[in-house]
Protein backbone atom coordinates (compact mmCIF):
# COMPACT_ATOMS: atom_id res chain seq x y z
CA UNK A 1 0.00 0.00 0.00
CA UNK A 2 3.14 2.43 0.79
CA UNK A 3 4.58 1.93 -2.68
CA UNK A 4 1.56 2.57 -4.10
CA UNK A 5 1.04 5.61 -2.35
CA UNK A 6 3.94 6.74 -3.26
CA UNK A 7 4.43 6.09 -6.97
CA UNK A 8 0.56 7.93 -7.20
CA UNK A 9 1.96 10.85 -5.63
CA UNK A 10 5.24 11.07 -7.30
CA UNK A 11 2.56 10.48 -11.02
CA UNK A 12 1.04 13.39 -9.61
CA UNK A 13 3.56 15.65 -9.43
CA UNK A 14 5.38 15.19 -11.92
CA UNK A 15 2.48 15.85 -14.38
CA UNK A 16 2.11 18.89 -12.59
CA UNK A 17 5.42 20.24 -13.38
CA UNK A 18 5.92 18.73 -16.07
CA UNK A 19 3.21 20.88 -17.57
CA UNK A 20 4.19 24.00 -16.43
CA UNK A 21 2.17 24.68 -13.74
CA UNK A 22 1.38 25.47 -10.09
CA UNK A 23 0.07 22.43 -8.01
CA UNK A 24 -1.05 24.78 -5.92
CA UNK A 25 -4.58 26.44 -5.66
CA UNK A 26 -4.94 28.53 -9.05
CA UNK A 27 -6.69 31.21 -7.19
CA UNK A 28 -3.13 32.89 -6.34
CA UNK A 29 -1.48 32.58 -9.47
CA UNK A 30 -3.55 35.15 -11.08
CA UNK A 31 -1.52 38.15 -12.39
CA UNK A 32 -0.91 40.94 -9.75
CA UNK A 33 -1.17 44.47 -10.98
CA UNK A 34 -2.23 43.26 -15.00
CA UNK A 35 -4.86 45.14 -16.65
CA UNK A 36 -7.74 43.99 -17.59
CA UNK A 37 -9.28 46.84 -19.47
CA UNK A 38 -8.69 46.43 -23.41
CA UNK A 39 -10.97 48.60 -24.39
CA UNK A 40 -10.18 52.06 -22.88
CA UNK A 41 -7.17 52.71 -20.22
CA UNK A 42 -6.60 50.98 -17.01
CA UNK A 43 -7.83 52.49 -13.71
CA UNK A 44 -4.52 53.34 -12.05
CA UNK A 45 -1.55 55.35 -12.56
CA UNK A 46 1.87 55.62 -11.23
CA UNK A 47 3.19 58.46 -13.65
CA UNK A 48 1.69 61.36 -12.88
CA UNK A 49 -1.94 60.58 -10.91
CA UNK A 50 -3.85 60.77 -14.28
CA UNK A 51 -7.90 60.07 -14.30
CA UNK A 52 -8.93 56.47 -15.30
CA UNK A 53 -12.28 57.53 -16.23
CA UNK A 54 -12.31 56.74 -19.90
CA UNK A 55 -15.43 58.01 -20.39
CA UNK A 56 -14.84 61.78 -20.50
CA UNK A 57 -16.07 62.39 -17.02
CA UNK A 58 -13.80 65.55 -16.38
CA UNK A 59 -14.30 67.29 -12.88
CA UNK A 60 -13.10 70.72 -11.32
CA UNK A 61 -13.18 74.32 -11.23
CA UNK A 62 -12.10 76.63 -13.89
CA UNK A 63 -9.47 79.19 -13.60
CA UNK A 64 -8.36 82.38 -13.63
CA UNK A 65 -8.86 84.90 -16.55
CA UNK A 66 -5.55 86.44 -17.77
CA UNK A 67 -4.62 89.64 -20.29
CA UNK A 68 -4.41 88.81 -23.94
CA UNK A 69 -1.25 88.06 -25.31
CA UNK A 70 -1.30 89.51 -28.80
CA UNK A 71 2.74 88.75 -29.27
CA UNK A 72 2.34 85.82 -27.95
CA UNK A 73 3.38 83.95 -32.16
CA UNK A 74 6.37 82.93 -34.10
CA UNK A 75 6.84 83.80 -37.14
CA UNK A 76 3.82 83.83 -39.32
CA UNK A 77 4.18 82.50 -43.14
CA UNK A 78 0.98 83.23 -45.83
CA UNK A 79 2.35 80.22 -48.43
CA UNK A 80 1.00 77.04 -48.93
CA UNK A 81 4.50 75.89 -50.42
CA UNK A 82 5.76 72.59 -48.54
CA UNK A 83 8.09 73.33 -45.42
CA UNK A 84 10.02 70.72 -43.86
CA UNK A 85 8.43 67.46 -44.70
CA UNK A 86 11.52 65.32 -44.31
CA UNK A 87 10.10 61.55 -44.75
CA UNK A 88 12.76 59.82 -42.78
CA UNK A 89 12.77 61.54 -40.20
CA UNK A 90 11.51 58.52 -37.83
CA UNK A 91 15.31 56.90 -36.85
CA UNK A 92 13.78 53.91 -36.03
CA UNK A 93 11.45 53.27 -39.81
CA UNK A 94 12.11 49.68 -39.74
CA UNK A 95 10.60 48.55 -35.99
CA UNK A 96 7.31 47.59 -35.49
CA UNK A 97 4.70 47.72 -32.82
CA UNK A 98 4.07 44.68 -31.02
CA UNK A 99 1.09 42.43 -32.68
CA UNK A 100 0.32 40.62 -29.19
CA UNK A 101 -2.89 40.33 -29.74
CA UNK A 102 -4.47 39.11 -26.40
CA UNK A 103 -4.13 42.53 -24.67
CA UNK A 104 -2.11 45.56 -25.20
CA UNK A 105 1.20 46.28 -23.18
CA UNK A 106 1.37 47.82 -20.24
CA UNK A 107 3.62 48.85 -17.27
CA UNK A 108 2.66 49.95 -13.80
CA UNK A 109 -0.84 49.75 -14.92
CA UNK A 110 -0.64 52.30 -17.58
CA UNK A 111 -1.14 51.53 -21.13
CA UNK A 112 1.43 52.55 -23.21
CA UNK A 113 0.20 51.08 -26.79
CA UNK A 114 -3.05 52.20 -26.70
CA UNK A 115 -3.42 52.88 -30.81
CA UNK A 116 -3.06 48.95 -32.25
CA UNK A 117 -6.34 48.68 -33.99
CA UNK A 118 -7.78 51.50 -32.55
CA UNK A 119 -10.13 52.30 -35.63
CA UNK A 120 -12.84 49.63 -34.71
CA UNK A 121 -12.29 49.96 -31.11
CA UNK A 122 -12.89 53.22 -31.11
CA UNK A 123 -14.56 54.91 -33.81
CA UNK A 124 -15.29 57.80 -32.32
CA UNK A 125 -11.23 58.91 -32.56
CA UNK A 126 -10.26 60.83 -35.73
CA UNK A 127 -6.42 59.76 -35.09
CA UNK A 128 -4.18 57.97 -32.87
CA UNK A 129 -0.59 58.21 -32.04
CA UNK A 130 1.55 56.41 -29.46
CA UNK A 131 4.61 56.54 -30.99
CA UNK A 132 4.86 52.61 -31.03
CA UNK A 133 4.61 52.25 -34.83
CA UNK A 134 7.69 52.10 -37.03
CA UNK A 135 7.66 54.28 -40.50
CA UNK A 136 8.29 57.66 -40.68
CA UNK A 137 6.45 60.83 -39.00
CA UNK A 138 5.68 62.22 -42.09
CA UNK A 139 3.15 60.00 -44.33
CA UNK A 140 -0.36 59.09 -45.13
CA UNK A 141 -2.49 58.96 -42.17
CA UNK A 142 0.34 60.37 -40.12
CA UNK A 143 1.30 64.42 -39.72
CA UNK A 144 1.89 66.53 -42.53
CA UNK A 145 4.76 68.06 -41.21
CA UNK A 146 7.58 67.27 -39.13
CA UNK A 147 9.16 70.63 -38.32
CA UNK A 148 12.71 71.11 -36.28
CA UNK A 149 16.40 71.22 -36.64
CA UNK A 150 18.18 67.64 -36.69
CA UNK A 151 17.68 66.18 -32.70
CA UNK A 152 15.56 69.06 -31.49
CA UNK A 153 11.93 66.79 -31.64
CA UNK A 154 12.68 62.87 -32.60
CA UNK A 155 11.94 59.93 -31.54
CA UNK A 156 14.09 57.95 -28.59
CA UNK A 157 13.28 54.86 -26.90
CA UNK A 158 11.97 54.19 -23.12
CA UNK A 159 11.76 57.83 -22.65
CA UNK A 160 7.88 57.51 -22.95
CA UNK A 161 4.70 56.67 -20.74
CA UNK A 162 5.68 53.24 -19.21
CA UNK A 163 9.59 53.55 -20.36
CA UNK A 164 7.70 53.38 -24.16
CA UNK A 165 8.97 55.37 -26.94
CA UNK A 166 7.96 59.23 -27.10
CA UNK A 167 8.57 62.25 -29.13
CA UNK A 168 11.63 64.05 -27.01
CA UNK A 169 12.07 67.43 -27.59
CA UNK A 170 15.66 69.13 -26.71
CA UNK A 171 15.98 72.99 -25.92
CA UNK A 172 19.22 73.90 -25.79
CA UNK A 173 19.59 77.34 -23.46
CA UNK A 174 18.25 80.43 -25.36
CA UNK A 175 16.88 78.07 -28.35
CA UNK A 176 13.36 79.46 -30.05
CA UNK A 177 12.06 77.00 -31.91
CA UNK A 178 12.39 73.36 -31.24
CA UNK A 179 10.21 71.63 -33.85
CA UNK A 180 7.00 70.77 -34.41
CA UNK A 181 4.57 68.01 -35.76
CA UNK A 182 1.63 69.67 -37.59
CA UNK A 183 -1.44 67.49 -38.70
CA UNK A 184 -4.45 68.03 -40.37
CA UNK A 185 -7.61 66.01 -40.74
CA UNK A 186 -11.42 66.58 -42.34
CA UNK A 187 -11.92 68.70 -45.29
CA UNK A 188 -8.92 70.95 -46.27
CA UNK A 189 -8.58 73.46 -49.30
CA UNK A 190 -4.54 73.27 -48.82
CA UNK A 191 -3.76 70.20 -50.88
CA UNK A 192 -0.07 70.35 -48.87
CA UNK A 193 -1.38 69.72 -45.68
CA UNK A 194 -4.17 66.09 -46.79
CA UNK A 195 -2.67 62.95 -45.67
CA UNK A 196 -6.06 61.12 -46.05
CA UNK A 197 -7.56 61.51 -42.51
CA UNK A 198 -11.07 61.06 -42.98
CA UNK A 199 -10.68 64.14 -45.09
CA UNK A 200 -14.64 64.60 -46.93
CA UNK A 201 -15.84 65.40 -43.04
CA UNK A 202 -16.13 68.35 -40.72
CA UNK A 203 -15.34 68.92 -37.45
CA UNK A 204 -17.31 71.74 -35.64
CA UNK A 205 -15.97 69.93 -32.37
CA UNK A 206 -13.03 67.81 -31.47
CA UNK A 207 -11.60 66.65 -28.40
CA UNK A 208 -7.56 66.11 -28.43
CA UNK A 209 -5.21 64.58 -25.23
CA UNK A 210 -1.80 64.18 -24.93
CA UNK A 211 0.78 63.27 -21.86
CA UNK A 212 3.48 65.49 -21.60
CA UNK A 213 6.30 65.36 -19.06
CA UNK A 214 9.03 68.01 -18.79
CA UNK A 215 12.37 66.99 -17.08
CA UNK A 216 13.58 66.87 -13.45
CA UNK A 217 14.60 70.41 -12.54
CA UNK A 218 12.22 71.72 -15.57
CA UNK A 219 12.93 75.67 -15.20
CA UNK A 220 10.69 78.32 -17.08
CA UNK A 221 7.44 79.07 -19.47
CA UNK A 222 8.13 77.88 -22.59
CA UNK A 223 5.08 80.03 -25.17
CA UNK A 224 3.93 77.36 -27.07
CA UNK A 225 2.11 73.61 -26.25
CA UNK A 226 -0.62 73.48 -29.01
CA UNK A 227 -3.37 74.98 -31.38
CA UNK A 228 -6.64 73.43 -33.07
CA UNK A 229 -7.92 75.43 -36.07
CA UNK A 230 -9.51 76.19 -39.21
CA UNK A 231 -7.52 76.52 -42.38
CA UNK A 232 -9.84 78.36 -45.11
CA UNK A 233 -7.85 78.73 -48.19
CA UNK A 234 -6.51 76.58 -50.85
CA UNK A 235 -3.93 78.82 -51.73
CA UNK A 236 -2.30 79.83 -47.98
CA UNK A 237 -2.56 79.01 -44.63
CA UNK A 238 -4.90 81.41 -44.03
CA UNK A 239 -7.08 80.60 -40.75
CA UNK A 240 -11.17 81.39 -40.13
CA UNK A 241 -10.16 80.80 -36.20
CA UNK A 242 -7.46 79.32 -33.92
CA UNK A 243 -7.94 78.11 -30.55
CA UNK A 244 -4.46 78.80 -28.92
CA UNK A 245 -3.56 76.14 -26.05
CA UNK A 246 -0.07 77.54 -24.30
CA UNK A 247 1.79 78.79 -21.78
CA UNK A 248 0.27 82.33 -19.86
CA UNK A 249 4.08 83.38 -18.80
CA UNK A 250 3.35 82.43 -15.32
CA UNK A 251 4.05 78.65 -15.53
CA UNK A 252 0.73 77.53 -16.06
CA UNK A 253 -1.12 76.71 -19.62
CA UNK A 254 -3.69 78.92 -20.74
CA UNK A 255 -6.89 79.01 -23.52
CA UNK A 256 -6.71 82.05 -25.66
CA UNK A 257 -9.05 81.43 -28.44
CA UNK A 258 -8.94 83.79 -31.55
CA UNK A 259 -11.70 84.71 -34.54
CA UNK A 260 -10.86 85.48 -38.27
CA UNK A 261 -14.15 86.19 -39.43
CA UNK A 262 -15.90 89.28 -39.69
CA UNK A 263 -19.53 88.98 -41.59
CA UNK A 264 -18.88 85.58 -42.61
CA UNK A 265 -16.07 86.56 -44.39
CA UNK A 266 -12.59 85.41 -43.50
CA UNK A 267 -10.38 87.97 -42.86
CA UNK A 268 -6.62 86.69 -41.71
CA UNK A 269 -4.76 86.58 -44.43
CA UNK A 270 -1.82 83.84 -44.64
CA UNK A 271 -1.21 82.32 -41.40
CA UNK A 272 -0.53 84.17 -37.72
CA UNK A 273 -2.30 87.74 -39.14
CA UNK A 274 -2.19 88.88 -36.09
CA UNK A 275 -3.01 92.19 -36.83
CA UNK A 276 -6.61 90.95 -38.11
CA UNK A 277 -7.08 88.87 -35.24
CA UNK A 278 -9.79 89.11 -32.78
CA UNK A 279 -8.68 87.81 -29.38
CA UNK A 280 -11.53 86.32 -27.13
CA UNK A 281 -10.05 86.33 -23.66
CA UNK A 282 -6.94 84.74 -22.74
CA UNK A 283 -8.22 81.93 -19.20
CA UNK A 284 -5.50 80.18 -17.20
CA UNK A 285 -5.75 77.36 -15.53
CA UNK A 286 -4.82 76.84 -11.59
CA UNK A 287 -1.89 73.98 -11.91
CA UNK A 288 1.33 75.49 -12.35
CA UNK A 289 2.19 72.84 -14.73
CA UNK A 290 5.72 74.40 -16.05
CA UNK A 291 6.78 75.10 -12.32
CA UNK A 292 10.00 73.10 -11.15
CA UNK A 293 7.72 71.15 -8.42
CA UNK A 294 5.72 69.71 -11.03
CA UNK A 295 8.45 68.57 -12.95
CA UNK A 296 9.43 64.88 -13.76
CA UNK A 297 6.13 63.62 -13.89
CA UNK A 298 3.62 62.90 -16.97
CA UNK A 299 0.72 64.83 -17.26
CA UNK A 300 -2.81 63.87 -19.09
CA UNK A 301 -3.83 66.75 -20.84
CA UNK A 302 -7.16 67.07 -22.83
CA UNK A 303 -8.22 70.35 -24.70
CA UNK A 304 -11.74 70.53 -26.15
CA UNK A 305 -13.04 72.95 -28.57
CA UNK A 306 -16.28 73.12 -30.00
CA UNK A 307 -17.44 76.13 -32.91
CA UNK A 308 -20.39 78.20 -32.73
CA UNK A 309 -23.45 77.58 -34.49
CA UNK A 310 -24.51 80.34 -37.42
CA UNK A 311 -25.83 83.30 -35.31
CA UNK A 312 -25.14 81.86 -31.70
CA UNK A 313 -22.35 83.23 -29.61
CA UNK A 314 -22.24 79.38 -28.44
CA UNK A 315 -18.42 78.40 -28.64
CA UNK A 316 -16.36 76.56 -26.28
CA UNK A 317 -12.39 76.18 -25.55
CA UNK A 318 -11.72 74.06 -22.17
CA UNK A 319 -9.11 71.58 -21.19
CA UNK A 320 -8.36 69.48 -17.95
CA UNK A 321 -5.24 68.32 -16.61
CA UNK A 322 -5.35 64.71 -15.10
CA UNK A 323 -9.29 64.97 -15.53
CA UNK A 324 -9.88 67.96 -13.76
CA UNK A 325 -10.90 71.05 -15.64
CA UNK A 326 -8.51 73.78 -15.44
CA UNK A 327 -10.38 76.75 -17.84
CA UNK A 328 -13.17 77.36 -19.69
CA UNK A 329 -14.15 79.70 -22.20
CA UNK A 330 -17.96 79.56 -23.48
CA UNK A 331 -20.22 82.10 -25.66
CA UNK A 332 -17.53 82.23 -28.19
CA UNK A 333 -18.35 83.40 -31.38
CA UNK A 334 -15.43 81.78 -33.25
CA UNK A 335 -16.70 81.64 -36.90
CA UNK A 336 -20.38 83.47 -36.45
CA UNK A 337 -22.12 82.73 -40.56
CA UNK A 338 -19.05 81.04 -41.73
CA UNK A 339 -19.22 77.54 -42.81
CA UNK A 340 -16.76 77.11 -45.74
CA UNK A 341 -14.55 74.59 -43.91
CA UNK A 342 -14.44 73.39 -39.98
CA UNK A 343 -11.90 72.42 -37.70
CA UNK A 344 -8.86 70.65 -39.57
CA UNK A 345 -5.74 70.24 -38.00
CA UNK A 346 -4.01 70.13 -34.74
CA UNK A 347 -0.36 71.38 -34.09
CA UNK A 348 1.92 70.31 -31.05
CA UNK A 349 4.70 72.70 -30.92
CA UNK A 350 7.87 73.44 -29.32
CA UNK A 351 8.19 77.49 -29.47
CA UNK A 352 9.56 79.63 -26.61
CA UNK A 353 9.19 83.22 -27.56
CA UNK A 354 12.60 84.30 -25.39
CA UNK A 355 14.09 81.51 -25.58
CA UNK A 356 14.57 78.20 -22.84
CA UNK A 357 16.55 79.57 -19.94
CA UNK A 358 18.86 76.60 -19.91
CA UNK A 359 19.28 73.33 -21.54
CA UNK A 360 16.49 70.98 -20.81
CA UNK A 361 14.39 68.06 -22.15
CA UNK A 362 10.30 67.77 -22.69
CA UNK A 363 8.57 64.89 -23.84
CA UNK A 364 4.93 64.44 -26.23
CA UNK A 365 2.88 60.99 -25.95
CA UNK A 366 -0.44 59.37 -26.17
CA UNK A 367 -1.83 61.65 -29.01
CA UNK A 368 -5.38 61.31 -29.48
CA UNK A 369 -8.00 63.55 -31.44
CA UNK A 370 -11.66 62.82 -31.58
CA UNK A 371 -15.12 63.07 -31.71
CA UNK A 372 -16.17 62.36 -28.45
CA UNK A 373 -14.66 63.27 -24.85
CA UNK A 374 -11.31 60.77 -24.55
CA UNK A 375 -10.05 60.67 -20.59
CA UNK A 376 -7.08 59.48 -19.06
CA UNK A 377 -5.15 55.97 -19.85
Amino acid sequence: MRRWFSLRLLLLLSGCFGAGLSCTDDSSSAGAGSSSDTNGGSTSSSDGGSSGDTSGGHTGTTGTTGTTDTTNGENSTGTAETGSTDSDSDSSESETRSTDSTSEETTGGLKVSECEGWEAEHPEWIFCDDFEAGGPLVAEGRYFEHGGGEGDFELAEGVGVGESRAMQTNFAQGQVEAGNLKLSFGRNPNSYMNTGIRPDEDFREIWYRLYLRNQDGWTGDPAKLSRATVFSSADDWSQAMVAHFWGDKAEHLAIDPVSCVVDGQVVCEGYNDFPNMNWLGQQSGPTALFSTAESGKWRCIEAHVRLDDPGQANGVQEFWIDGELEARGEELEFVGSYGDFAINAVFIENYWNSGSVQAQQRWFDNVVVSTEAIGCL
